[in-house]
């Protein structure tokens, strides 16, 4: 059977950040009981995830109405300890706002942990003892390496890496992850175990070939994970024509927080851009497939399972490889996505 899912298109991120702040911080910016003045502190970007023994920069925006003078007061705590806090001067002139900016480093963590904090920012005007506005979040901190403790776990994974561009290759040495390199559509055809991955930004244009070759492999019981390529058409297991064995095909435009909601779905830096590509669903004369467009204008997630323990087929439009080094998130993600797909009792997105 072949089932149809979609969610809301996501807002971007700096919507999605100021308006999860309005939703934290409502009570804390409600007008002074003069009725004159507002208050209100939220973030340029909402950033949940940073890396362990680094420096990170927040940006704050102030609003108040006539003007304030006084200080911001943060912290960053796991659970009452506090990890670091500081304190700036502020001053909002009437009718302007003021951008804060927070540098902090992270300290060092055990490899293979995440750590929960939250992260506090408190605006408190002259002579007063309690803030007139704050904002709180959880901040995740990750160490630098998503597969510290599952190394032998990666291995078992066979990963096959079809990449005639290279990017993708690079990625993955430098961050010691084991891949048989394939390098043509005859060679991956001869792939007869673990996980084929087809290398971001492949032109499918060009490799006229490889879609089919890939839904082969799947139908083969192989697991086969596309990361968003350039161009061309993507044929889309079990839609249109003989479903070839697929029990379950989903259609996603979301997928980071259903796979681990520590994760930024949103505003991965530096540009604030999540979506390298995505597909539409494209209606031929004789069939019926997939088209890649650029950006977040079709489906970002397509799954195709042959049953459960059985092979699998997905495409993952978000930049997860042009993003590697921005911030935890796109690694953490990768891992994710291969355990998900790989685990034979998993049927949905969690």
């Amino acid at each position: 059977m072949v089932e149809l899912r979609s969610v809301p298109v996501r807002w971007c991120f700096p919507v999605v950040g100021f308006l999860l702040a309005a939703g934290l911080i409502a009570k804390a910016n409600e007008p002074n009981k003069d009725g004159k003045r507002a208050v209100v502190v939220a973030p340029v970007a909402a950033r949940g995830n940073i890396f362990c023994d680094e420096e990170c920069e927040f940006k704050f925006k102030v609003q108040a109405a006539p003007g304030i003078k006084g200080r911001v007061v943060w912290r960053v705590a796991a659970g009452t300890a506090t990890v670091k806090a500081g304190e700036l001067a502020l001053i909002v002139k009437p009718d302007a706002s003021a951008e804060i900016s927070i540098k902090l480093t992270i300290p060092a963590i055990k490899e293979g942990v995440v750590l929960h904090t939250k992260l506090t920012v408190s605006v408190i005007e002259h002579d007063q003892k309690r803030p007139s506005a704050s904002f709180e979040q959880d901040l995740w901190i990750f160490p630098k390496d998503p597969f510290a403790d599952r190394s032998e776990w990666l291995k078992k994974l066979k990963l096959n890496l079809f990449d005639p561009k290279g990017d993708t290759a690079k990625v993955f040495t430098a961050a010691k992850i084991p891949f048989e390199e394939c390098k043509s559509v005859e060679a991956l055809l001869e792939t007869k175990e673990g996980v084929v991955v087809v290398g971001e930004g492949i032109s499918f244009k060009d490799e006229k070939e490889l879609g089919t070759a890939v839904q082969k492999l799947a139908a083969t019981g192989l697991t086969v994970l596309i990361l968003a390529p350039s161009e061309g058409e993507v044929p889309i297991p079990g839609l249109g024509g003989p479903n070839g064995g697929v029990e379950d095909l989903s259609f996603r435009r979301e997928i980071v927080r259903r796979l681990d909601k520590r994760l930024d779905p949103d505003g991965w830096l530096p540009d604030g851009k999540v979506v390298a590509s995505s597909l539409t669903v494209k209606m031929g004369e004789d069939v019926i497939g997939g088209e890649v467009m650029p950006g977040p204008g079709g489906w970002v997630w397509i799954e195709a399972r042959h049953g459960t323990g059985k092979g699998r087929w997905a495409f993952c439009g978000l930049a997860v490889i042009a993003k590697w080094e921005a911030s935890p998130t796109p690694r953490f993600l990768f891992a994710k996505m291969l355990e998900y797909l790989t685990d034979s009792q998993s049927d949905q997105p969690k």
